[in-house]
């Protein structure tokens, strides 16, 4: 059991990962690449030629031949690329191939570096290289601060990021994958025709073509090709899955594993003890990271005119990538990835057998949401076609290290959960809750798994709010506001629910105002009424506001009473039943900004329907209200 953890990235890792990091970065000099072995920059020349080293079928080795036509100095700070033509293999048709990053060429015996860059619609094969010189010394910075946070024991570190902590209740909610903008493809020279780095691509098994269109929304943009594929053979992994990795040899990362399986598809550029380079350009740029290190297989090279591709799956894990900078991405083999187990149980229809799958993600904060949209999607489509008109039950169980389980259970129904959006906004919610725990400033979360149960049923049972009629505008302190609320269920018949809330003795006389609305309206009032649920200052109060957020159901009308000021929010900190006096005195106060807590009187009305839209009508309070009813 791990009793202490430290962050990498955004990812809670064990302590004792933590501390052979540091063990192994102390001795990283030592277990470097003697740099007798490899080109310096400066002494490449134009008209050198050399052999580079890929797989286009299977496992298997083959040479090409590389020609230096230049170096680029400074194409971004720090860093240069040569540029070579490359002949055989079939390049001359082919052109520089998506999952041929990383492949290592030499010059006399010396390694030069991975091939990286390359133009769209190019004639002839011409490729960017990294040099490796600068692989190496981008991953020995990478592994000086891993080193750093484990000697300084930083377990507190928080993860710098935006987030809001209002629930998505009503769609998808926006997720990027990569936190920071460095992940963006380098292009060299601007428009159409740039060198950018070749893209990886991604061998998605198991995935529907709705998920893989989000994933290709998400992962494209940073250089990453999603396409449909599938798991190699048994006999494949038997066979070849147990062959070391080489330079030249396929390097699959791995992303999901399991019934989804999705992995990034490169090349080893070197291998030196337990510590593997490879791609020549980042995957994400996350720096320190931790996905599964895979071998793999090549199918075969698909011919394209832009850029051809290399068809792969992946094979077995053999250790973690654990770097992933601007000149490459580096692995130690034999380390064990630490990955988010992820069960999804899906039942559609009232006589189907339910089915599970069960997956394994990487905990990659900036990927996380993606990756699980992805997958339950996939869950879903896999069951076949779902029905034009449905109602979804989803429940939702997220527990966490250390914490109270975060349990979401409701309904859904409507419009905007059929066709090619319906599951984003059928597991917008969800996404929301892990997003906001992953990303949250305050403190580490680790969540130990994720459980989902779907059940998806014929037919569209949402209602709308109608109409809303008060028993009476005119309420004395201490009774009971009623208000009789009419639903118009789709393709149904009118009912009327009825909704009541007690006005306490000592609610002040007046005019005031009374809404009724669906689950959307009520929790935008709670958070707009209590700063300290909109600004949590603290890991317990965005836990606290999440709670909030997810007992609600959306089959419940809600009635609204607002009650006066009841105190001040200072500095994250509630401060209830303020007297006036002191109120006054903290807004006098430039140091210590208060904003203002209000509360609704709230009450729920249980439906069997989803429930849409809101009211909202004047009533008042006055003492002695019946005798002035009967005067009058």
């Amino acid at each position: 059991m791990r009793s202490m953890t430290v962050r990498r990235g955004g990812v809670v890792l064990g302590m004792g990962w933590a501390l052979a990091l540091l063990g192994a970065s102390t001795a990283a000099l030592a277990g470097e690449p003697d740099a007798k072995t490899y080109w310096d920059v400066k002494d490449l020349r134009p008209g050198m030629k050399g052999v580079g080293q890929t797989v286009m079928v299977g496992t298997k080795l083959e040479e090409f031949g590389a020609e230096v036509l230049g170096v680029m100095r400074d194409v971004s700070p720090g860093r240069d690329m040569v540029l070579c033509r490359l002949t055989g293999c079939n390049l001359e048709h082919a052109g520089i191939i998506q999952g041929m990053s990383g492949s290592p060429i030499y010059i006399d015996g010396k390694l030069v570096g991975a091939v990286a860059f390359a133009w769209e619609f190019a004639k002839d094969p011409i490729a960017g290289v990294t040099p490796f010189q600068q692989m190496v010394q981008y991953v020995r910075a990478s592994d000086r601060k891993v080193a750093a946070e484990a000697r300084d024991k930083d377990v507190n570190t928080p993860i710098q990021a935006s987030v809001s902590y209002l629930m998505d209740v009503d769609g998808p909610i926006g997720d990027e994958p990569a936190a920071n903008r460095s992940a963006m493809p380098l292009r060299v020279s601007g428009g159409g025709a740039g060198m950018i780095p070749i893209a990886t691509p991604l061998a998605a098994s198991g995935f529907s073509p709705r998920a893989l269109a989000m994933l290709d929304d998400k992962l494209r943009p940073l250089g990453m090709a999603p396409m449909s594929g599938g798991r190699a053979g048994d006999e494949i992994v038997r066979g070849e899955g147990d062959k070391p990795l080489a330079p030249g040899s396929p390097l699959s990362i791995a992303m999901v594993m399991g019934d989804f399986d999705l992995s990034g598809i490169g090349t080893v550029t070197h291998v030196e003890g337990d510590r593997v380079y490879g791609f020549g350009h980042p995957m994400f740029s996350l720096g320190n990271c931790e996905f599964p290190m895979m071998t793999g297989y090549i199918h075969t090279v698909y011919p394209r005119a832009s850029v051809s591709m290399k068809m792969g799956s992946p094979l077995k894990v053999v250790g973690v990538v654990d770097a992933d900078v601007s000149t490459g991405v580096a692995g130690r083999v034999g380390a064990k990835p630490d990955m988010l187990p992820m069960t999804v149980r899906v039942k559609t229809g009232k006589y189907a057998d339910a089915h599970t799958y069960k997956v394994q993600m990487v905990r990659e904060p900036s990927l996380t949401s993606s990756l699980m949209m992805s997958v339950l999607t996939s869950a879903i489509d896999t069951e076949g076609n779902l029905p034009e008109e449905l109602t979804a039950r989803l429940k939702a169980e997220v527990h966490l290290h250390d914490r109270e389980t975060i349990v979401m259970q409701d309904t859904f129904s409507g419009p905007r959960y059929t066709g090619q959006m319906g599951a984003s906004a059928l597991f917008g919610p969800l996404s929301s809750i892990v997003n906001i725990l992953v990303k949250n400033p305050m403190a580490p979360v680790r969540i130990e798994s994720i459980d989902c149960d779907v059940e998806i049923e014929d037919g569209r049972r949402v209602a709308t709010i109608e109409s809303v009629r008060l028993q009476s505008v005119t309420v004395e302190p201490g009774q009971t506001l009623r208000a009789f609320v009419t639903l118009k269920p789709y393709k149904g018949e009118r009912e009327v629910v009825e909704a009541a809330v007690k006005i306490p003795g000592d609610f002040p006389e007046g005019n005031h105002e009374a809404v009724v609305c669906d689950l959307s309206g009520s929790a935008r009032r709670r958070f707009r009424n209590d700063p300290v649920l909109n600004e949590p200052r603290d890991l317990q109060a965005i836990l606290a506001s999440l709670k909030m957020q997810t007992e609600p159901k959306r089959t419940e009308v809600y009635l609204h009473v607002q009650t006066p000021d009841r105190g001040l929010a200072v500095n994250g900190e509630s401060l209830p039943n303020l007297p006036a006096s002191a109120r006054a005195a903290f807004g006098s106060k430039r140091q210590a900004p208060a904003s203002a807590i209000r509360s609704d009187l709230i009450q729920a009305a249980a439906t069997p329907w989803v429930v849409e839209g809101n009211q909202t009508l004047q009533f008042t309070v006055a003492k002695d209200a019946g005798l002035s009813l009967s005067l009058k």
